[in-house]
């Protein structure tokens, strides 16, 4: 008897993942079909998606999650994708939906099915700056190009304290973790495109206890990149120099212990620990 039940669980717990489940589930798919997205940044992913009525859906939040947007449900018939550059607002039981604000048709209304909402993917690709460029009808592959990602924020953490870098500000946020004091230094790198450019945040500690973060902020075409170096002790910034439309890499810490901080006209030589400036060369 016990089998029995247990074979009988079994099944209604199979069925139940299959079966959507919520008043605006439907019976989304009659086949999974490929999906090769190309993003703008270089990148490729291989996703699977759904294919309803001759239509291909795709998932509105893991194509978000990709672009680096956020995405909420306002309430259980809104679902929304934003971030500071873009916003995407599609509603349960509409074709209709908005783009940066303009209403916009996808066709088709949206469909939620095991726990994801899908749109029609040729409104997905254009609401994330692409298109789709390719239909193969022997494989079921769909080819979308040209994808943008919207990230805008920048994080490291190191010691206890995080380091944060927000496009739009354009400014190096230090925070204490344990005390949540913040400080904010001025670097300039405002309007950060991922889709154009590659920032990192590194760092070095010297022999002698001083901290030298290095951000750089290159052209993913030519390779040209600004570099902006910054030195601490004690956790205080001591110094700072900025470095742009650089070819070479630069030798920051010398043989010697030394360190050497570019800017625009000149090469500064400070000492390890005290960061007193022992030379100042031209570039």
């Amino acid at each position: 008897m016990i089998k029995k039940w247990n074979k009988a669980i079994a099944v209604l717990l199979s069925v139940s993942i299959l079966l959507p489940v919520g008043s605006h589930m439907t019976y989304a798919a009659s086949k999974y079909v490929v999906l090769e997205a190309q993003w703008e940044d270089g990148h490729i992913d291989h996703v699977q998606t759904l294919l309803k009525d001759g239509v291909t859906y795709g998932s509105l939040f893991s194509f978000g999650g990709k672009a680096s947007l956020h995405w909420t449900m306002e309430n259980e018939d809104t679902a929304v994708l934003s971030g500071s550059k873009k916003r995407i607002v599609v509603y349960m039981g509409s074709s209709i939906a908005e783009v940066d604000g303009q209403e916009v048709d996808m066709g088709r209304e949206p469909v939620w099915y095991i726990s994801h909402l899908y749109v029609p993917i040729k409104f997905l690709a254009a609401a994330l700056d692409g298109e789709v460029s390719g239909w193969d009808a022997k494989s079921g592959k769909v080819t979308l190009t040209g994808l943008h990602n919207y990230n805008d924020t920048f994080y490291r953490s190191l010691w206890g304290y995080t380091y944060r870098i927000q496009s739009e500000e354009g400014n190096l946020e230090i925070t204490n973790v344990r005390t949540g004091k913040r400080d904010t230094i001025p670097l300039g790198i405002k309007d950060i495109n991922v889709n154009t450019h590659h920032l990192t945040i590194d760092f070095e500690a010297t022999s002698k206890n001083l901290l030298i973060a290095t951000i750089v902020y290159s052209d993913r075409k030519t390779g040209a990149y600004d570099l902006y170096t910054l030195v601490f002790k004690n956790q205080g910034l001591i110094r700072k120099s900025i470095a742009h439309g650089l070819t070479e890499q630069i030798e920051r810490i010398r043989p010697d212990g030394k360190i050497q901080l570019i800017d625009d006209e000149n090469i500064r030589v400070i000492e390890d620990g005290t960061g007193n400036v022992l030379e100042v060369n031209a570039r």
